[in-house]
């Protein structure tokens, strides 16, 4: 699953990436039972990995969408919120049912691409102690 946040194209490469981490490293703090930020698969031990690292140069991302190489075609549906329970599966959305929804739900996708947030006042809120300690345990 990517989690698309609009930055408006307002911010600089470094200053995305360092948000996307802190992101990152405070949700894993809030769901360390759940997550990691391993980057190697055995050090995960079996926990949803948040992959910060994907927001650089050269990396790939399935656009929203687009049809995935897999039996079914299933396509890279933006959801909302609600809609991300268990039980989800890659295959609900196929190219058999993408148009039907596109209609009904019209384009959730496009705020992404609009005005963004703003970086600033969303840091100034953030827990700093939580964060510091978060970095210097990874150290």
């Amino acid at each position: 699953m990517h989690v698309y946040i609009p930055l408006g194209a307002k911010y600089t490469y470094e200053q995305s990436r360092e948000f996307a981490r802190i992101v990152a490293i405070l949700a894993h703090a809030k769901l360390p039972g759940f997550t990691s930020i391993e980057r190697t698969v055995k050090a995960r031990q079996g926990k949803m990995y948040i992959d910060f690292l994907q927001n650089r140069p050269q990396a790939t991302v399935c656009a929203p969408y687009s049809l995935r190489p897999r039996p079914g075609a299933p396509v890279s549906m933006p959801l909302h919120w609600t809609e991300v329970k268990k039980g989800l599966k890659m295959t609900d959305f196929t190219i058999k049912n993408a148009f039907e929804r596109i209609k009904s739900e019209g384009d959730i996708f496009k705020p992404v691409l609009g005005k963004g947030i703003d970086l600033e006042n969303i840091v100034k809120r953030f827990d700093r102690a939580k964060i510091d300690e978060m970095l210097l345990s990874k150290k």
